[in-house]
């Protein structure tokens, strides 16, 4: 699975001037799910532009998250190694699969999830509440093969701290998720794509400064089958 996340932040400092930060993460991952729905996600690569966007000296090649696809709970995917920078990729990781209802699904049907629970965003330990909205679309080509487009429209608000330069500092936020994933006919997630628009205000304490910013980010997720004898 080839996962390619780009990432737009405007900051509005306390002069009034706007600061534009632009990053990009070109992730590899390898995906193995049990009949069951049990999903396991294994870090393989991982490429950031430029070379500190994430603050941190090392990437958590190898970190594993594992977790049962179709969870709508925030905190579904539990991750083992890393430390801090996998951590902050859960953020990515979780939205890797659509979370589908236990019946399945076909054309044109509606239906919603809604959740609350802790996450990592960025530096900050935030706790979210989320409610999304889905609806299968009909079979259509793409790349030269039927696939049934899911949608989903999510809205969140998020509420954090978190420490920076040995001081605390605090975080709200409020955005929006929308996306399409790419379904084969015979039940696989082909490719994803997914639009985030958060607004979100930055407090530091101990100095009353606040900092008003909005992130803008693009996932593009491509899945690559693995041969037969290692899908089993």
């Amino acid at each position: 699975m080839l996962v390619q996340r780009n990432d737009s932040i405007i900051l509005t400092l306390p002069s009034g001037d706007r600061q534009l930060q632009r990053f990009e993460r070109n992730a590899g991952f390898t995906m193995l799910m049990d009949g069951d729905g049990r999903v396991s996600i294994r870090l393989d690569s991982l490429t950031l532009r430029p070379r500190n966007a994430n603050g941190q000296g090392t990437t958590p090649v190898g970190a594993t998250w594992a977790g049962r696809a179709g969870d709508a709970r925030v905190n579904a995917m539990h991750v083992t190694g890393g430390g801090d920078p996998a951590a902050e990729l859960t953020a990515v990781v979780r939205n890797l699969l659509p979370r589908l209802p236990a019946g399945g699904i076909h054309a044109r049907m509606t239906w919603a999830d809604t959740s609350t629970g802790d996450i990592r965003v960025d530096v900050f330990r935030a706790s979210e509440h989320r409610t999304a909205a889905w609806s299968a679309g009909v079979v259509s080509q793409r790349a030269g093969s039927g696939v049934l487009p899911v949608l989903v429209r999510e809205d969140f608000e998020q509420l954090g701290d978190g420490q920076q330069g040995g001081r605390k500092i605090t975080m709200t936020s409020q955005g929006r998720r929308s996306g399409t994933y790419y379904l084969t006919t015979d039940g696989r997630v082909s490719g994803a794509q997914l639009d985030d628009s958060v607004a979100m205000l930055i407090s530091i304490p101990d100095t009353r400064q606040v900092v008003p910013t909005m992130r803008y980010a693009r996932t593009i997720v491509r899945f690559i089958p693995a041969p037969h004898d290692e899908s089993e």
